[in-house]
């Protein structure tokens, strides 16, 4: 009788598992490697992020259109950080020199990280003839 604990076979000899194949060596390498660089990605990335604000806004304009309630001038918001703005003010200018000749204002209820989202600032005066400056006035942290 065996006492080892381990199963004989009929030629008297312990039966062993088959050798692991090169090929479960590289996939068992290749998830081995994702994981890490999936730890090392989160710690990246909670190290670097931290304490960001929304400073980074960027605004373009995409067109502008008269319509019945006035001049329309339709804008891209961008955040380029990894902080999210709630409630954010943006206001539009009208300027003719040192002048605000109109001015209005959107709010945006919700601007994620590294997103973008667009507007529409409606004025009374046609933009064309002045100068037009949009930018954000304040937001809060959600």
């Amino acid at each position: 009788m065996d006492t080892t604990g381990e199963e004989s076979r009929p030629d008297g000899g312990a039966e062993r598992a088959p050798p692991t194949s090169p090929l479960e060596w590289v996939l068992a390498g290749v998830g081995a490697l994702l994981i890490a660089a999936m730890i090392a990605y989160m710690v990246q990335y909670a190290l670097s992020e931290h304490g960001s604000v929304p400073g980074e806004m960027e605004v373009t304009v995409v067109e502008t259109r008269a319509g019945g309630l006035g001049h329309t001038v339709r804008f891209q918001i961008r955040n380029r950080t990894a902080a999210t703005a709630a409630t954010l003010m943006v206001r539009g200018e009208l300027r003719s020199g040192d002048r605000v000749v109109e001015a209005v204002e959107a709010q945006f209820d919700y601007l994620p990280p590294y997103s973008e989202r667009y507007g529409g600032l409606i004025f009374q005066h046609d933009p064309a003839g002045f100068e037009l400056r949009i930018f954000p006035t304040g937001y809060s942290e959600p």
